[in-house]
């Protein structure tokens, strides 16, 4: 499996275009699948923690990491969290490139995380993307049904309000609203 995690990895890094449809990426995703499904299945009906299912999805796992499920993922393997995050329902993180959330970031229910865009070009190709990596520091507080795009990075102590679309880096100690985003010290 870590050859073909490498192989992607190197398919996609570096800001490189790529096809969603390569059977390379499709093969990864189908075990991620395979592996978010079980974890939100077994969250709903065992009152123990499957953090287990997580740590071999994950490249980097904290403590006290608790997400909610249902949960979704590309691949997992491009997904480092610090200690004490906590993901309400519904929350997806499409990792084609890494994302990383600091400690204590707290994730209100149906956020997305998107690492990937269709290349800022007219005549790109049909499937082809572009994947940007996305990082979230400390102490951040993302409300319900924000979008954080690929490219992006949340400073420490940084608020983005309920619906908001992160497309551009948010300082430290701000609060970001809006669709389009403005951004205003706290």
């Amino acid at each position: 499996m870590n050859s073909e995690i490498e192989t992607v990895q190197k398919l996609i890094a570096n800001e490189h275009i790529f096809n969603e449809r390569d059977s390379r990426i499709q093969a990864l995703h189908h075990h991620a699948f395979n592996s978010y499904s079980k974890y939100n299945q077994l969250v709903k009906t065992d009152a123990h923690y499957h953090d287990e299912i997580l740590r071999s999805l994950f490249n980097q796992v904290g403590t006290d990491l608790y997400i909610e499920p249902d949960f979704h993922c590309q691949f997992g393997f491009n997904i480092s969290l610090g200690d004490e995050v906590f993901l309400n329902h519904d929350c997806t993180l499409q990792d084609f490139a890494p994302i990383t959330i600091g400690n204590q970031a707290n994730i209100a229910p149906r956020v997305g995380f998107y690492t990937a865009n269709a290349p800022e070009k007219a005549d790109h190709e049909p499937h082809n993307l572009i994947a940007k990596p996305i990082v979230v520091k400390d102490n951040v507080w993302i409300g319900g049904n924000a979008v954080i795009m690929g490219g992006v990075t949340i400073g420490e102590n940084a608020i983005i309000g309920a619906g908001c679309v992160v497309d551009h880096d948010v300082p430290a100690n701000a609060l970001a609203v809006g669709n389009p985003m403005q951004i205003k010290k706290i």
